[in-house]
């Protein structure tokens, strides 16, 4: 379930093969995007009998989206975020996530479940 939350929280990092700006981290719609694809994540790798753990992120599922993506855009604006988003982190940490990914979209499609993410 860590795996999860690195996906959904640093995949932001890079949009179209490059690093994003500090302005367009620190918008909603970001903050919206991590929301829908962290709950999304979890509610899959659950569909798929993974228990998650630590279970705070079971409760994400039932937090309002408008309170994580406040959380989110908090978040979005602290300099460990700004530190994230320096060229050599945030390349390293893409090639990262991209694995991770990968990881689990395998993963999800050996135990037959679709993500929200990859059906609409």
């Amino acid at each position: 379930t860590h795996s999860v939350s690195d996906i959904a929280m640093l995949s932001f990092l890079h949009s179209e093969n490059k690093i994003i700006d500090k302005k367009t981290a620190r918008t909603r719609k970001t903050a919206r995007e991590i929301t829908f694809t962290l709950k999304a994540y979890l509610r899959a790798i659950q569909k798929a009998g993974v228990s998650i753990d630590p279970p705070m992120l079971k409760k994400v599922l039932k937090f309002p989206n408008l309170f994580l993506d406040l959380f989110f855009m908090t978040w979005l604006r602290t300099k460990m975020v700004r530190d994230m988003m320096l060229p050599d982190y945030a390349n390293n940490a893409n090639n990262e996530i991209v694995q991770l990914s990968n990881d689990l979209m395998k993963f999800l499609s050996q135990h037959d479940i679709k993500s929200e993410i990859h059906v609409q």
